[in-house]
Order: structure tokens, then C-alpha cells, then sequence
């Protein structure tokens, strides 16, 4: 086991476009939620003792070390010591990247240079906009100003590996505008760059404000072109600027790639604790109670559930693909693909998407072309 996520659900305010499992005006709860995740953590050891996270030791990824994401919700809610408390829970770790999730608003310098001195070396920015006028409308709670200044400490910090995440395809955004958050992104020099198009959730409060169909909606999201023409903007963009597109939404300076992410794409075997979060192993999936309350009694042996089950989870069989076909369509997202022995038994499908432009072979691997990268949902439908 070379990766650990852990869950974070707690927020000051829940976005307009989350839905994600996360919690706002629940701090009461952290202290339990951290004993809960200490607990889990430590019962992990007992369940998966030939799993506990360690030094990778493929071929492939020779030299690397475990990888710890901290993700949420909001992480940088949690003081330093509660953070601290949870790390010190995950023994026999040498690892090369551990990354927080971090919002503008939730943290200051003080706080930035503790978690570095826990040994998180890596800080993903939710920045999501530099405009303050979509920002509002993503009921974030923090301005453009706001980011700057997060930045700014967290570099006097001593964070040297720090993403930026930019959302586009908002309501009543131009290309324009587009253009200039990526050229404001660029200023400041991340090493990473995640950069998502938006995706409406079905009852998320954004969902509300662009599906009315009323004279007076004042909010209406780009068109299929115009989220296109941003896309290509970014890639074009950001490419010359040096960054690898290593990933549909992702680009990094070389050397700064995502390693935890990697381990998902790549359908490699990681361990999720807390609530919601998710678990593969071996090609079998399991997850978390996404309710906090019966997560923490769970876990917290307050119910009479045993343990292993919380911490495994049900394998949801219905939602899960074989490892074969889960394998091909996250490694698809790669921008380098992924060897085309792993396409057996889907010779008919390879063969119609390379027909249709959507697929390409290089080096030994299939691999998207970039119309591909812009259909990538058709390319994904054929195996699963």
C-alpha cells in the first residue's frame, strides 16, 4: 500500500456547486472526527498489516515513497496540533509528497508554516477564480484578494510545491475573463495547475440558479463552444508557458506531477479514512458511511457494527467496472495513455475511436488524440 486519503468534510460554507460529502457550521464535531480517524487508521494496521503504507518498490516508480492527501471539505479548518495528531497516527511512512487541501479564508501564515513543519510539502489552492464576481456566484467565501494573500504566505511559508485550482465554464463567463484568470494564474507561478470545467450536480444550489427556465434567470452557462474555446485556450496557454499537460484538467511544471493522484489514475491500490472516502484494493472497492454521525459511531465502536466492517465498507459491485475496464478509462485520462496490452478483448471498440479520431497509438500505448481530449466522455463510454 504506497497511498493514504483522508477525508476532511468540514466547512465554513458549503459552495454552490459541492456535493461532495462536507459539512459547514460542524466544528463541534472535529475533535471526535480526528478520533475517529486516528482510530481508523490505527485499525487499518490490524486489517491490512501487508498493506500498511510504505516505499514503493515497483520497477515503474523506482525510489518514490508513499504519498498522504489530505483532502475535503475544508482541511486547513483543523488546527495544527488536530492535523498533527492524525499524522502521527500513520507509522511507517517515508514519503515523498503529502499534500493539504487549502482554502483562502480558513488559514494564515502561522498556521501555513506549522503544517509545513509537519512535513506537508505539498498545498492545492482553491482558488477556483479571480473574479470576484464569480466567485459570488460560487458562494465561495473568499475575493481575489484573499488568494493573493494566501499565496503569498504560504510561499513565505515554505511551501515550494503549491497547485492552483481554477474552475471555468462558469455562469455568464466569457472567454475573456477566462483568459484572464489563466494569465493571473501564470503571474503568481504555481508548480501545478488543475483546471476543471464546471459540472452542474443535480441539487446543488447551482443547479437551482442555471435549470430555471424564467425570463429574469440572469444566470446562464456558456455554451458547448464557448466551454470548448476556454479549454483550448488553456491547454495552448499553459503548454507554452512550460507546463506538462500530463492529464485532462492538469498541468505541471516537470517534476511537480501529483503523485497521489498518479495512484488513481494509474489504478493503483490506496487506502480513504473518514467519512465518504473510498478505498481499492486489488481491484476491489469499498467506502465509508457518507454520514459523519455514523461514521464516527462506526468507528468509534458506539454501534455494534464491528470495526472492520466501518473501516472496509460494502464493495458496490453495480457502480464498479471490472479492473480491466476501470484500468483503461482512468489511464485514458493520461495525456501519455497507457500500454495497449490492457486494450485485449477490446479490439472492436480501439478500433472505431481510432476510426473516429478520438484514439491514437505512440510508443506502444493508446492514448487520446486532441479531439479526443475534448470528447473524452464518448471515448470513456465504450468501456464502461
Amino acid at each position: 500500500m504506497t497511498s493514504l486519503y483522508i477525508h476532511i468534510p468540514f466547512c465554513k460554507k458549503k459552495c454552490n456547486y459541492c456535493d461532495f460529502v462536507s459539512y459547514a457550521g460542524a466544528e463541534d464535531l472535529i475533535d471526535k472526527y480526528v478520533a475517529a480517524l486516528c482510530k481508523e487508521i490505527n485499525n487499518l494496521l490490524t486489517i491490512y498489516p501487508e498493506r500498511t503504507l510504505s516505499e514503493e518498490r515497483s520497477d515503474e516508480s523506482k525510489g518514490s515513497r508513499g504519498t498522504i492527501y489530505i483532502g475535503g471539505g475544508t482541511p486547513t479548518l483543523l488546527s495544527p496540533r488536530q492535523t498533527e495528531k492524525i499524522l502521527c497516527s500513520v507509522v511507517s511512512v517515508r514519503c515523498s509528497e503529502i499534500s493539504i487541501e487549502a482554502n483562502p479564508g480558513t488559514c494564515n501564515k502561522a498556521k501555513l508554516k506549522e503544517l509545513r513543519q509537519l512535513g506537508i510539502n505539498r498545498l492545492s489552492i482553491g482558488a477556483q477564480s479571480f473574479n470576484d464576481n464569480h466567485l459570488k456566484t460560487l458562494g465561495r467565501i473568499h475575493n481575489a484578494k484573499d488568494i493573493f494573500g494566501f499565496y503569498d504566505d504560504a510561499r513565505a511559508a515554505g511551501f515550494d510545491n503549491i497547485n492552483l485550482d481554477l474552475i471555468f465554464a462558469l455562469p455568464n463567463q466569457t472567454l475573456d475573463e477566462w483568459k484572464k484568470d489563466v494569465e493571473i494564474a501564470l503571474s503568481l507561478a504555481p508548480e501545478h495547475l488543475s483546471t476543471y470545467n464546471l459540472q452542474v450536480e443535480k441539487g446543488t444550489p447551482i443547479w437551482e440558479m442555471t435549470k430555471i427556465q424564467a425570463p429574469n434567470n440572469k444566470l446562464q452557462l456558456p455554451t458547448e463552444d464557448e466551454e470548448l474555446a476556454m479549454y483550448e485556450y488553456t491547454i495552448e496557454t499553459l503548454i507554452s508557458k512550460g507546463y506538462k499537460h500530463y492529464e485532462i484538467s492538469n498541468f505541471a511544471k516537470p517534476g511537480f506531477e501529483c503523485k497521489h493522484n498518479l495512484v488513481y489514475w494509474k489504478n493503483g491500490n490506496y487506502l480513504g479514512v473518514g467519512a465518504g472516502a473510498h478505498s481499492h484494493i486489488n481491484g476491489q472497492r469499498f467506502a465509508n458511511s457518507n454520514d459523519i454521525d455514523a461514521y464516527m459511531r462506526q468507528v468509534l465502536g458506539e454501534e455494534r457494527n464491528e470495526i472492520r466492517n466501518a473501516l472496509r465498507g460494502t464493495p458496490n459491485d453495480s457502480h464498479v467496472a471490472s479492473a480491466q475496464r476501470e484500468t483503461i478509462f482512468m489511464g485514458l485520462r493520461l495525456l501519455d495513455g497507457i500500454p495497449t496490452e490492457k486494450f485485449r478483448g477490446f479490439e472492436k471498440e480501439v478500433a472505431e475511436l481510432i476510426e473516429d479520431g478520438l484514439l491514437m497509438r505512440e510508443k506502444g500505448n493508446y492514448k487520446l488524440t486532441r479531439k479526443g481530449l475534448y470528447l473524452a466522455n464518448l471515448v470513456f463510454e465504450k468501456f464502461v
